[in-house]
This record gives C-alpha cells, structure tokens and sequence, in this order.
C-alpha cells in the first residue's frame, strides 16, 4: 500500500536526538542544579520530576502520532509479497468479548460494604480524635475527625471490596468458559 505521496510509511524509528536537543537538556541540568544552591533539595527533586515528567508526555505523544501514522500500513522493508498480502483486520479476526467486557451493577454486596467503611471510619474516626486530643478534644474537632473517616473508610471500603469482587469474577470466568475456536480456524481445517 502506498501513501497519499507515493511513498511506503516507514516502521517507527528508533529515538534519535541533535546536538541542539543534548545542549538544551544539558544547560537544564545545568540551571537545575544551580538552583539547588538556594532551594530545598525536596524542591530540586521536584523541579527534576516535573521535567521527566514533561519529557515523558511530550515523547509519549510524539510516539503516539507516529504510531496512529503508520498504524495500518506495511513497513518500507517488508518484502512486496507480504505488503500485498497486507489486507485490513475482520471481525471475526479478534477474540470474542468475554462478560468483564459488559457494564454491569457491582450488586448490593458494594452498599454494604461501603456502609460498614463509613461506619467503622466514623466510629474510628471519633474515636481517634478523643484519644488523641487526651479528651480535651471539642465536639467540633470531633466532628471533624468522624466524617473524615467516614469518607476514607467508605472509600476505602468501595475500592477494596470493587476489586476483590471484579478480581474473582475475572478468574471464575477464566477458570468457567474454555476458550473457544475461531469461525476462521475452523474454516482452514
């Protein structure tokens, strides 16, 4: 398959950089570690990952492109048999949707244990906020501290109990359903 230029979409290359590119990362080192002269080494460490991280996305992205680019396309180095056996994916090319695919009620066991999270973090929670104020602790303070940890043991209520329930349904359906042959497999027999 050609592009619209006429010309095969190469394969994604390997990463490669300038001499520009090497100077202005090494003049960022440079101004960063200047820095740490006047700041805290926790905001040096802070000012280092957000720059990563800035590095990351903008890579990611970059890559990203070029993979959407040349997604569907033949490489320049396949043989020209194999790019003109090059034909786009069918359906029935794909594995078939399994149940976690489906959107489906996590059921009432969820309410329940969100009602248990929030109660137990209230309780706890207040409980907390006495013993830790030495029984000095206002009934504002305390207040304070039961609904924090209600929202914290609800949360954490809903997370755990959420994912032990979609993780032993996962494996309940893996261990139930054999997997099953395609209609294409099935045909080359």
């Amino acid at each position: 398959m050609k592009s619209e230029t006429g010309h095969r979409r190469s394969a994604l290359r390997p990463p490669q950089f300038g001499l520009r590119t090497l100077l202005l990362m090494v003049t960022g080192c440079a101004a960063l570690f200047a820095l740490s002269r006047w700041l805290h080494p926790a905001a040096v460490a802070a000012l280092a990952f957000l720059a990563v991280s800035i590095f990351c996305h903008v890579a990611g992205n970059a890559i990203g492109t070029r993979l959407r680019e040349i997604g569907d396309q033949p490489s320049a180095d396949q043989p020209h048999e194999a790019a003109g056996a090059y034909r786009h994916p069918r359906p029935e090319d794909f594995a078939p949707i399994s149940p976690l695919g489906r959107r489906q009620s996590l059921g009432w066991t969820i309410v329940v244990a969100i009602s248990v999270g929030v109660a137990s973090g209230a309780v706890g929670g207040g409980l907390w906020t006495f013993i830790a104020g030495r029984g000095h602790a206002g009934p504002l303070s305390i207040a304070v501290g039961v609904i924090a940890f209600a929202v914290l043991g609800g949360m954490a209520a809903f997370a755990t109990v959420a994912f032990a329930q979609v993780l032993t349904s996962a494996i309940w359906q893996a261990m139930k359903n054999p997997p099953t042959e395609h209609p294409s497999e099935s045909a080359l027999k």
